[in-house]
């Protein structure tokens, strides 16, 4: 494991593979955890909602709660690429073999764990709104999974104070923490896209427009986790980010496009261009909004980009060839995305 990685977050940190998770709604409920329900209820619980200190405090409570999860560490794993294996080692993440829902569940509040304790003891640079969106991605995918049949209702999202003076090593504990939120989310994000499309197959709009819902949500707390990852200064990520990018920490152009958790949101979305033309031919809001929080995150990919390094600073993509700018590759993996989407239908007004 890294040196630096257990100065700055809780590792490892488990995850099961993304390929492992249910791909639709049925499959989502029958493997929820039989703790679930009772989790979700004690995060919901209007009590544990008034302060950052007792949301922490009913976060480490459900987790308690869930347990030790049964697994195994997986070995030599011939589904997984060597990009993925170098980005698992530099932020802790370990791949456990068992109930894949369950592993999920864990490390999800592990994750949001990760988040609060920062939040509660130092504060955060996020706006309130983009507080309010990475909260509410944690909430929704704790309580969909037992009923997934219904989109929850928001719930009330505790005010957390901005950053004070940094102290050592922050900038690498947002982004080390950040880019456990993140894997998370987009799991998250691919369950929901995934039960879209299987929804979509059989016909079923209100199942369809549910998992939309969440996909929406989800992809609005990614741009919030983007945003936490990045919530440093330029000096602070030449010191203290940069560097476990790089030779010899990192091995050259290192990426998170190339993680295994975003290949699979990536490949969930550009498979779904035909359910999201179905849900849309019926009810044309979800894709609306699903296109406004997807452009949305990639403008805050970029900002984060730009704000470290500025807008012509080349990629670690990049070869001795290419010069692309960070930014630049940025925008064009937006279009590639982007452009995997229908368009949103025009109202029928006849």
């Amino acid at each position: 494991m890294t040196d630096y990685l257990p100065h700055v977050a809780t590792v490892p940190f488990p995850m099961p593979r993304p390929e492992d998770l249910p791909v639709d709604a049925p499959a989502i409920a029958a493997a929820a955890p039989t703790a679930l329900a009772a989790q979700a209820a004690r995060m919901s619980d209007p009590a544990n909602r008034t302060g950052l200190a007792r949301l922490l405090a009913a976060t480490v409570a459900a987790r308690a709660d869930l347990g030790p999860v049964p697994s195994t560490l997986v070995g030599d794993d011939p589904r997984e690429s060597r990009p993925n294996r170098d980005n698992d080692l530099a932020f802790g993440i370990e791949r456990h073999d068992g109930d894949p829902l369950t592993l999920f569940v864990a490390a999800l509040l592990n994750a949001q764990l990760g988040i609060l304790e920062i939040a509660e003891e130092r504060g955060t640079g996020l706006d309130e709104a983009s507080w309010r969106d990475m909260v509410a991605g944690f909430d929704v995918l704790l309580r969909w999974p037992a009923d997934p049949t219904r989109l929850p209702g928001p719930l009330p999202v505790p005010e957390c104070v901005r950053s004070g003076k940094p102290e050592p090593l922050d900038g690498l504990r947002r982004w080390v923490r950040g880019h456990h939120v993140f894997m998370v989310l987009a799991q998250g994000g691919a369950l929901a896209v995934n039960s879209l499309r299987a929804a979509a197959d059989a016909g079923d709009e209100e199942l369809a427009a549910a998992a939309a819902g969440v996909a929406s949500r989800v992809m609005w707390a990614c741009r919030a986790a983007l945003q936490f990852a990045g919530d440093a200064s330029p000096d602070q990520y030449q010191a203290e980010i940069r560097p476990t990018l790089m030779p010899p920490v990192a091995p050259p152009q290192m990426s998170g496009l190339r993680w295994r958790d975003h290949e699979a949101l990536v490949a969930a979305l550009t498979g779904s261009s035909d359910a999201w033309s179905w849900l849309a031919e019926r009810r044309p809001g979800p894709l609306e909004d699903f296109r406004t929080a997807l452009d949305a995150t990639y403008d805050a990919h970029k900002g984060v980009c730009g704000h470290f390094v500025g807008r012509q600073s080349p990629s670690l993509l990049a070869t001795s060839r290419s010069h692309r700018p960070a930014v630049g590759v940025i925008e064009q993996f937006h279009r590639l995305r982007a452009g995997t989407l229908p368009a949103a239908p025009f109202p029928d007004h006849s």
